[in-house]
């Protein structure tokens, strides 16, 4: 951020091409409409980057809807063999699904100079069946299976570009993907038909193809058993460990945060803190009545998803919104859409975004759930903590303390910081803070050409403004510069000054932070509750 058109930091070279939160470096290969780029992301974690014109998937009326849902169904994949989709979402009239970079030539390339041997066909059939099992079983299709997208980037093989097919307006099923893993198993074991068993099974595939096996499990099965394998875990139950997806609602983006992206990385398992809404859980809806020994037999159990809860019970808002308040190091909230819970916010650091997911899958009690999280750095984890119970106590009060940003909350260079204050139903004094991405604070009030922190109840105020031709005013202005990234606006309100003497306008956050514990806890006891607003600013170049 500047202040009276000073700069800090480096400026993003010119001339390069963003989408929303991601720099694209290079694109390495295209397929119609849809593009493949090399990209990094406001992190700097290498992904790759699948795009197609948003019009693509909008040319019939389902095809946005199941862009999401096949997105958001690829980002709960947790499997050795498949790159983890970090985030899905629409930006600047452009869909796109971000993964895991998986380098590596192709097992096409590797088939060019010859069959494989034979311990590696096998291993390489189990390991991608393995893989397609896991994502039909998790209602994923691939859609573009082959020697083209199996990858080997090390000695074991990787099966890329799962969530592709999402960005595809063609409608495609778990009988395609069969078909196409019907076709790479006869072209890897075609060269060792030789070798008992191997022969037969090649009939059996040129012979019927796909109608001979019912799913993925059963062809892998069919190859583990040519080498006296067992499989390892095609049969099994889906793993329990999951990367959770970010499921889209709309889409605002402007600089270098999506606003509506899922983001989605692995991170050190954090306890959910559920404990104290335990007892806020619905009842489970009662069992229906076991069948009579006489009854007809039950069908064979299907792949498709569960059925939704029992139309009698309701959505554990109350019981989540709860436990989200009590997670550190995050500003999240939840609601209800179509019967769906959506929970959405900021959190610092993957350890608080790892605990929102978990606590919600815990708490959501077999219902339909979704994210919409930012991830903002770690850092501002320690600001967030020193005002928590000031959180919590604004967020009791029927006529809060409330700040609203005029321009936002995304902001690119160039553009002015204004806000807007306005005071609980009683007299207060404010302290606003910005905390930068590189660890430095900028006090906004009070600053040396404003100390009026006086607010009294229920008023307004606000910072930065502008006259009408854009221009600052007489008080201070802040305009977005670099460093960019998503960083804090702090807005605390107390009965009495926060500090006696003032603090310099722009200090290190970590001297600030340890002033500002001592301060609230010097507060008076018999002074009203300190309160607070945190909120973050996705600011790009």
């Amino acid at each position: 951020m500047r202040r009276d058109g000073t700069a800090v930091g480096m400026a993003m070279a010119e001339g390069e091409k963003r989408l929303g939160r991601y720099r694209l470096l290079d694109l390495i290969r295209k397929d119609g409409d849809a593009r493949l780029h090399r990209a990094l992301d406001a992190n700097g974690q290498a992904v790759a980057l699948w795009t197609v014109p948003l019009g693509r998937l909008c040319a019939d009326a389902a095809g946005l809807e199941r862009f999401r849902r096949m997105a958001g169904a690829a980002a709960r994949l947790s499997h050795p063999a498949i790159p983890a989709i970090l985030a899905s979402g629409e930006l600047a009239g452009t869909a796109f699904v971000a993964t895991a970079p998986a380098d590596g030539p192709t097992l096409a390339t590797r088939l060019a100079d010859g069959p494989l041997e034979w311990e590696d066909t096998v291993a390489t059939l189990n390991r991608v069946l393995d893989a397609l099992a896991a994502a039909h079983r998790a209602g994923v299709i691939h859609g573009a299976l082959g020697a083209d997208t199996v990858l080997r980037p090390g000695p074991a093989a990787v099966v890329a570009e799962f969530g592709r097919a999402a960005l595809t307006a063609a409608a495609v099923d778990r009988r395609d993907d069969l078909a196409a893993a019907v076709g790479l198993t006869e072209r890897l074991l075609a060269g060792h038909d030789q070798r008992p068993g191997v022969s037969a099974l090649l009939a059996t595939l040129r012979d019927d193809g796909a109608g001979a096996f019912p799913d993925a499990a059963v062809l892998l099965r069919a190859v583990t058993a040519l080498n006296g394998a067992s499989v390892s875990s095609a049969g099994a139950a889906p793993a329990c460990a999951r990367r959770w997806p970010l499921l889209l609602g709309g889409v605002a983006v402007l600089g270098g945060l999506a606003a509506a992206t899922v983001l989605n990385r692995p991170a050190p398992p954090l306890p959910p803190p559920v404990a104290m809404v335990k007892d806020a859980l619905p009842e489970p809806a009662a069992e229906p009545p076991a069948s009579s020994p006489t009854s007809s037999p039950a069908p064979a159990p299907s792949l498709a998803p569960a059925p939704p809860p029992a139309a009698s019970r309701q959505p554990p808002v109350a019981a989540v919104a709860a436990a989200l308040r009590s997670i550190p190091c995050a500003l999240a909230g939840v609601e209800t859409t179509g019967g769906r819970l959506l929970v959405s916010g900021t959190v610092a650091g993957e350890r608080a975004e790892t605990a929102v997911r978990e606590t919600v899958e815990t708490l959501a009690a077999g219902w339909d759930h979704g994210f919409d999280l930012a991830t903002a750095d770690a850092r501002f984890c320690a600001p967030l903590g020193s005002v928590a119970t000031a959180l919590d106590a604004n967020r009791g009060l029927a006529e809060p303390l409330a700040v609203s940003m005029l321009e936002g909350p995304a902001l690119n260079a160039g553009d002015p910081l204004m806000l807007e204050i306005r005071a609980p139903a009683r007299p207060v004094r404010l302290q606003v803070d910005y905390f930068t991405i590189d660890g430095s604070v900028v006090h906004l009030l009070p600053n040396p050409s404003d100390s009026a922190i006086a607010l009294a109840a229920g008023a307004s105020r606000r910072l930065g403004e502008r006259g009408e031709d854009g221009k600052p005013g007489t008080g201070r202005s802040w305009t977005i510069g670099p460093p960019y990234g998503t960083e804090m606006l702090l807005t605390i309100a107390t009965a009495v000054p926060l500090f006696a003497n003032p603090r310099p306008e722009q200090e290190p956050a970590a001297d600030y932070l340890a002033a500002l514990t001592d301060a609230l806890a010097a507060l008076p006891d018999d002074a009203p509750a300190a309160l607070a607003d945190a909120r973050f600013i996705a600011t790009g170049p």
